[in-house]
């Protein structure tokens, strides 16, 4: 396969943090409208497809819409703008970085603000002030000045683009995780009708980075029998980070990652890797001893499903900047349809239970 680098491209520009997907969701609806797909949404924020028979085992190919940001919280009389996190964001990678406010006419251009090294206290040198203290300068003069532009509530994205550092190693805001919802929406438009027998839906989820409240929702409404969470882990391929600390090696171009833990079902993942054996696809595997910190917790409980971790290797996740390979990501879609089919194929009720024989 050959990946549709305009459509990541869109998926990873689209400024959506936690509370924010409707413009991930409209990119994906304008696209699947048309499809032969059936669409469904609710009021939290997600966005799902399926295809194939209604009565074939439910297979659910998850991704999160939502992205790391921040909200304006304040401004002050001099127009200066406060703000708080969305997600896990290091209050140290803000200070001289260039933000986007989304505000009700567009973009609205600032710095994170920051004394000269010159002028700070030595103490604090080297140092990035708490969130709550930092601000950015959007150029304003006044409160009133800045209240025409932007506005409390607003959200705030890094001011990134979408680029090659060199070929099929791409850097681009948000590839965590719409290079997920990339992979589980290219598996619908590859599978067409052609699932095996089996029931896929392509989920675009809201709120993980915050409350996974999206995937709560949708365990619910969907009940699937399996669900494949398609999420990014962290890269070990790179200064300073230890694969031992990390709970294994993953690496760039090196395939998808296949996760083995405490949360996921180990039948499900045995059937992937024989999958992907048999497709020609290079994988990867990783422990997780606790939660795999992804909304597949919530869908296999709620659903009763049989949970699969499968993950894009990553580097600098949750930063301004985050640097994935294009190969990891189609061989990721490529194993979402492969391992569609074999489930349309092979499944029974109860098969990845613990002590049900065979598959």
């Amino acid at each position: 396969m050959t990946i549709d680098r305009d459509l990541l491209r869109d998926l990873c520009l689209c400024p959506a943090p936690s509370g924010f997907e409707g413009n991930v969701q409209d990119v994906l609806r304008r696209r699947l409208e048309g499809s032969g797909a059936e669409l469904g949404a609710d009021a939290i924020g997600n966005l799902w497809a399926s295809a194939g028979p209604a009565d074939g085992p439910s297979v659910v190919a998850i991704a999160h819409a939502d992205q790391i940001g921040l909200i304006v919280t304040h401004i002050d009389d001099d127009g200066f703008v406060l703000f708080d996190v969305i997600g896990w964001l290091d209050h140290q990678l803000l200070p001289g970085h260039t933000l986007l406010v989304h505000g009700r006419d567009g973009a609205v251009r600032g710095v994170v603000g920051r004394p000269p090294t010159h002028v700070v206290p030595e103490p604090e040198r080297g140092k990035a002030p708490p969130i709550r203290e930092q601000f950015l300068d959007i150029g304003a003069r006044s409160r009133d000045e800045a209240l025409k532009r932007v506005a409390v509530g607003d959200a705030i994205t890094f001011d990134q683009g979408f680029a090659e550092l060199s070929p099929g190693r791409l850097v681009a805001p948000a590839l965590d995780d719409r290079s997920g919802v990339y992979a589980v929406v290219r598996a619908l438009e590859l599978l067409g009708g052609e699932t095996g027998g089996a029931r896929y839906t392509a989920v675009s989820s809201a709120h993980e980075e915050t409350t996974c409240m999206g995937a709560k929702a949708l365990g619910h409404r969907l009940r699937p029998a399996c669900v494949i969470v398609v999420d990014v882990d962290f890269c070990s391929d790179y200064p300073g980070v230890d694969p031992a600390k990390l709970a294994g090696r993953v690496r760039l171009g090196g395939g998808p990652v296949l996760g083995i833990g405490t949360s996921i079902n180990r039948k499900l993942t045995e059937l992937a890797h024989e999958v992907a054996a048999s497709e020609g696809i290079g994988v990867q595997t990783k422990a997780f001893a606790g939660r795999l910190l992804t909304d597949a917790e919530e869908l296999a409980a709620a659903g009763e499903a049989a949970s699969l971790g499968l993950s894009i290797p990553l580097r600098y996740m949750h930063s301004a900047v985050e640097v994935a390979d294009e190969s990891d990501i189609d061989e990721t879609t490529r194993l979402i349809v492969a391992l569609t089919r074999r489930l349309g194929e092979v499944f029974e009720p109860g098969m990845f239970a613990p002590g049900a024989r065979g598959r």
